[in-house]
């Protein structure tokens, strides 16, 4: 049973962990499933492509992380932010991570449930590829870590002291580079009683990512829907290849957050290139009234953070590039380095390149000069020809619209005396066109409307 959370329980979260996934999304092991493999690419400070690799593997006996393990860790965060981060091994008690984590403090399965975690967070590696940010010296770097390096739990008073506060000689020892990123300050403020106050896992997941991307003081955050939920959900590109499936899972997410109050709103919104699909969000007052800078995190950092999403954008050009998956960094290089006119045609061409990688594709495709698609050439010309037909009619309306002024203007000028003869003049040329129309009857009003006004066209001299 889930116990109530205190309101305002304040923690920690490590930028490199929120931004990816360490632990499955289910409670269980799925049966063929032994590493979480996520991989992108950005450009390097050389102008170079770097492709990036997130891989997680479990020990043998223990598994993969699984969810309930991200909570633990949390509430072990939190904890250690008590203490200042004072060394990498953090006392606790099992009682005090249950209440942490809003959870029955009474269930004994709870304790074993957090033993269970700390194997599987002990026997966990993670290599991250060009993918660790290293704070204190400003780069992306490879390393290969696990989370803690050991544990020792007390589930009694130990005999010697007797004392209700040995259960406190419980402690985990954090892993040296999982530390030093603490200590180097890439962590922020983390709202850990709305965080347990959330029922799914997807949820917790998705709070704990978009969180760390409202740390650049925007109110809208998007981000293409498939990066979004195989890069920084963890979900499974077998299982969930169309966006409906994907959706499926996400909005019950999407209506928790809403209902916190950390949302405002989302939507899913077509991508310019129309071949893919955006989620905006909104984010809500709670969001917004959050601490808007992390304890101990560089100005430098929360700017990265958000570089390195495809947040809204003042640029419309900027914009299109971080919603086509091309990093912060590497969009702002490129503007930087690139005419805007080139940049453009290639983000136009790019629907019609046969390319796995998009945002790789797009950066090459800049910087090493492509030349244009076939099939985009004959779709611009095609578009082309489209747009000058369409300036025509617009112009040949725009010169009946004028003549039609100038006509009446005309006739309201004239005496009744002159209109009568303009009249008579215009029956007079129907009759002489129209012989067998109008031998034994009088010529329509229409008719007759008609051939006064190309009368009076020819006497103002415009051309139809």
């Amino acid at each position: 049973m889930k116990k109530k959370c205190e309101a305002s329980l304040s923690g920690k979260d490590e930028m490199n962990l929120a931004e990816y996934p360490i632990t499955l999304l289910s409670h269980r092991h799925p049966t063929k499933v032994k590493t979480i493999e996520i991989t992108d690419t950005i450009t390097g400070e050389d102008g170079k492509l770097v492709k990036r690799e997130w891989i997680v593997t479990g020990a043998d006996r223990y598994g993969l992380p699984l969810a309930i393990d991200n909570d633990v860790l949390m509430a072990i965060l939190a904890i250690g932010k008590e203490r200042n981060y004072d060394s990498p091994k953090i006392h606790f008690s099992r009682y005090r991570l249950l209440e942490l984590m809003g959870q029955d403090t009474k269930a004994g399965s709870n304790y074993k449930r957090v033993e269970e975690a700390m194997d599987r967070m002990k026997g966990v590696s993670i290599k991250a590829k060009n993918a660790w940010w290293d704070n204190e010296r400003k780069c992306y770097h490879t390393v290969n870590f696990g989370i803690i390096e050991a544990y020792d739990l007390f589930d009694s008073p130990c005999k010697k002291t007797a004392r209700q506060d040995s259960f406190h000689f419980s402690y985990v020892i954090l892993n040296g580079v999982f530390f030093e990123s603490i200590k180097a300050g890439y962590i922020k403020n983390f709202d850990l009683g709305t965080y347990c106050k959330l029922e799914s896992s997807i949820t917790k997941r998705l709070y704990r990512y978009l969180d760390k991307k409202k740390y650049d003081g925007k109110r809208q955050f998007s981000i293409n829907l498939f990066t979004l939920a195989y890069n920084h959900i963890g979900f499974d590109k077998t299982t969930y290849k169309k966006p409906s499936l994907i959706k499926q899972k996400l909005d019950p997410a999407h209506e928790e957050l809403i209902n916190a109050g950390f949302l405002k709103s989302m939507e899913y919104q077509k991508t310019s290139d129309g071949d893919s699909e955006k989620v905006v969000y909104t984010f809500g007052r709670k969001a917004e009234l959050a601490e808007p800078e992390a304890e101990g995190v560089s100005g430098e950092s929360r700017k990265k953070a958000a570089s390195e999403s495809p947040g809204q954008e003042a640029d419309p050009l900027l914009a299109r590039l971080l919603e086509i998956g091309v990093t912060g960094t590497a969009a702002r290089k490129i503007l930087k380095e690139f005419s805007r006119e080139v940049i453009q045609a290639q983000v136009d061409a790019l629907p019609h390149r046969d390319a796995k990688d998009r945002p790789a594709a797009l950066i090459s495709a800049i910087r090493e000069g492509w030349s244009l698609p076939g099939a985009f050439q004959e779709a611009e010309a095609r578009k082309k020809r489209n747009e000058e037909e369409e300036q025509l009619r617009k112009q040949e309306k725009c010169r009946e619209a004028e003549l039609k002024s100038r006509v009446a203007e005309y006739l309201a000028k004239l005496s009744d005396d002159e209109m009568a003869e303009l009249r008579k003049e215009a029956a007079e040329i129907a009759k002489s066109e129209g012989t067998a129309i109008f031998r034994d009857r009088k010529v329509s009003e229409h008719v007759l409307r008609g051939y006064v006004h190309v009368i009076v066209e020819k006497r103002l001299a415009v051309c139809v």
